[in-house]
């Protein structure tokens, strides 16, 4: 009983488990349920299916509640009895806030033998998260930043975020200006469409074909492979002509590998990682998809197109390469 019980208390700790009477039965379960902030935890979702069943989508998406997922390691697929089959998915995990969270429910979603769709959810997973300041650690010399003082009759001081924006603004009135003189110097001599891309940084290029690819409406018509082929391509090119990777030769896991070694951005190299890994599932392996599942991948890629857009700027401002 001794033992029964330990056990019992290590399930609810560590994980959850749900009934395996149905033809799709989950558990998650994590390694550790209290890290200090910002430390990885290993998370394990085992998916097991009858005959028949397929699974459309793990359910486990980059940004959980207050929870990142840093690492996703391709799933196993292992034969167990009855002509069961088990689907293993392991990632990494972390929170960058500190108190007692909550893990959210998993919901795995799935089609039967018919082609009916269902979801299987997990429970959720309490996990403490702490400082890094350990109890009764002495703190008195970490003291919050001072504001420089300033003279009486100084000047009114512009808010940094500010100028930033200004500069930024700025670059790209003088991008529009050159693109305007390019215009007019094209009509004495032949027709350069490609001028205006040339022109144009490797994410603002992205940005304009992702733009488009979501105005095709590709989802919502069925088509997801189409889809997933247009975004990758963008991605890869982008990849390509920013940061001078072989970016179409490679698979996303080794492109990321690539990106990591390169100092690129952690968040931008995982965006872009989970999108072509998730490219490679509908163009390769037809997997069922859902247009608000295509659609957020393309939202995802736009945000950080944004961002690498701004980054860019920011690059040009200091003189630096893009």
């Amino acid at each position: 009983m001794r033992v029964l019980a330990l056990v019992c208390l290590l399930l609810v700790l560590l994980g959850s488990v749900a009934a395996a009477d149905g033809p799709v039965s989950v558990a998650a379960s994590v390694d550790r349920r209290g890290i200090t902030i910002g430390d990885p935890i290993g998370l394990v979702l085992v998916i097991e299916t009858d005959p028949g069943y397929h699974i459309t989508d793990s359910g486990v998406g980059r940004i959980m509640d207050e929870f990142e997922v840093l690492e996703a390691i391709p799933p196993q697929v292992t034969r167990i009895a009855n002509g069961r089959t088990r689907y293993t998915f392991r990632y990494r995990i972390t929170a960058f806030r500190v108190g007692d969270l909550v893990f959210p429910p998993i919901s795995v979603a799935y089609q039967s033998p018919a082609g009916v769709p269902g979801v299987a959810p997990t429970t959720e997973i309490p996990i403490v998260i702490t400082s890094v300041i350990q109890p009764g650690e002495i703190t008195d010399d970490i003291k919050p930043a001072k504001p420089q003082l300033r003279l009486p009759n100084a000047a009114p001081q512009i808010p940094q975020v500010a100028i930033q924006v200004a500069l930024a603004l700025l670059v790209l009135v003088m991008l529009a200006f050159l693109i305007r003189q390019t215009r007019r110097s094209a009509g004495r001599r032949p027709k350069d469409t490609e001028m205006d891309e040339v022109l144009l940084t490797p994410a603002q290029r992205a940005l304009a074909e992702l733009n488009r690819v979501a105005s095709l409406g590709l989802p919502e018509k069925g088509r997801y492979a189409e889809h997933y082929a247009l975004l990758s391509k963008t991605l890869r090119a982008y990849v390509r002509d920013r940061f001078g990777l072989s970016a179409g030769e490679r698979t996303p896991r080794e492109l990321r590998e690539d990106m990591l070694r390169a100092g690129i951005d952690r968040t931008e190299t995982a965006t872009i990682y989970e999108i072509l890994r998730e490219g490679e599932t509908a163009r390769f392996h037809r997997a069922v998809s859902y247009p608000a599942r295509a659609q957020h991948a393309v939202r995802s890629a736009l945000d950080a197109m944004r961002r690498a857009a701004v980054a860019e700027q920011y690059e040009l401002m200091k003189g630096q390469p893009s």
